[in-house]
């Protein structure tokens, strides 16, 4: 019968060290891998990226469906629901600007203004300054003789609703809010005729029965700089407060101090609004501020101060948080300002643009990419 060899190690100072390398090479590639999984897991936790048919060079817009943009002496709708189609309507010249909403865009270029869908051409009477898109509107702001400047609303058929003058006081400024399922239209004027400026925003809203002027808001001694609306309020935003107004009566529920700050983003997704500033003057801050207050009587406002990642070229807020984007990283912020998640993109971007409360669009030099967060 044979004996059974029994191992013995020569070295066992030797021995316990090897063993003690394997582990720990174990250890670290379990770790390794643990890693990796969670960096595509919380990538693709994150959002889905989807490359565009067009580049930073074109004209572009975009709508809750899709984008539309100018490529090639063509109108090209790019549909998130059916990507490879892509109808596109002949231009007779790409000299146009192009505006959107969630649902409705058009193109205009001197007195000419076309939305799309319609089958007629719009002609304004004079020179178009700008075009505002709503849900089942667009507010066309023309140039009339003098200084003078005009407000025509028009349906998405491209017929003539509503004719809005600007009075003795400068029009300077309109768009669409909603409320109640209905395009709300706010107009900006401003009178500098006395000691003080004073700015005035009238608001009116357009249902099936027609048009009817809602609501007037005066302010003084402050220029207003962002009009923003939620069900219940209309939010403006100032030199000097960030205030609130009851969108049933336009009387003012509250202000909050903004000054040395001017407004740069909005964001109703959250359990309150919340806003965005920026030091005044200032082109790169280090730090931004994030407002949140009650849609509501009472303010019920928290303000913070968030320092921006090193590196940050981009920065929103976007449904109910704050995103500040780098070369390589999303940083996630919550309406109080604290990190909430770090997310690696899996391409390198050189810009973001906050495209709706879902969506996010990345630029990486002239290729263009559409974030939809998850």
């Amino acid at each position: 019968m044979r004996k059974r060899r029994k191992l013995v190690a020569k070295n066992k100072s030797y021995t316990i060290k090897r063993l003690l390398v394997l582990v720990l090479a174990l250890v670290l590639l379990a770790a390794a891998g643990t890693g990796i999984y969670l960096l595509l897991r919380g990538r693709n936790s994150f959002g889905t990226l989807t490359a565009l048919p067009f580049t930073a060079d074109d004209p572009w817009a975009y709508t809750d469906s899709g984008f539309y943009y100018i490529s090639g002496g063509k109108l090209c709708f790019y549909d998130f629901s059916d990507p490879e189609n892509a109808p596109s309507l002949d231009l007779s010249t790409t000299d146009v600007s192009l505006v959107s909403s969630g649902s409705v865009a058009a193109i205009y270029s001197g007195a000419a203004v076309h939305i799309v869908g319609a089958e007629e051409m719009i002609d304004a009477g004079g020179q178009v300054l700008s075009v505002a898109c709503g849900s089942k509107h667009i507010a066309v702001m023309r140039q009339d003789t003098g200084d003078a400047t005009t407000v025509l609303v028009y349906d998405t058929a491209g017929r003539l609703v509503d004719s809005i003058g600007s009075g003795a006081a400068l029009l300077v400024d309109c768009g669409f809010g909603t409320t109640g399922g209905q395009d709300v239209l706010w107009t900006l004027s401003l009178a500098t005729s006395g000691s003080t400026p004073v700015s005035t925003i009238t608001t009116y809203t357009y249902s099936d029965a027609g048009a009817a002027m809602s609501g007037v808001i005066t302010l003084q001694s402050q220029l207003v700089e962002q009009v923003c609306f939620t069900e219940n309020s209309i939010f403006v935003a100032g030199t000097n407060h960030l205030l609130r107004y009851d969108t049933e009566i336009t009387s003012e529920a509250y202000r909050v101090l903004v000054y040395g700050y001017r407004p740069l983003g909005f964001t109703a997704g959250g359990a309150k609004p919340l806003f965005l500033f920026v030091p005044r003057n200032t082109e790169s801050p280090s730090a931004v501020r994030l407002i949140s207050c009650a849609d509501a009587e009472l303010a019920d406002a928290v303000t913070r101060s968030v320092a921006l990642p090193e590196g940050t070229h981009s920065y929103f807020v976007i449904g109910g948080r704050f995103m500040a984007v780098t070369n390589r990283a999303v940083y996630t912020y919550n309406a109080s300002g604290v990190l909430q998640s770090t997310t690696e993109l899996e391409v390198p971007c050189d810009e973001a643009i906050r495209l709706s409360d879902t969506r996010i669009l990345l630029r990486r030099g002239p290729e263009m990419r559409v974030m939809t967060l998850r």
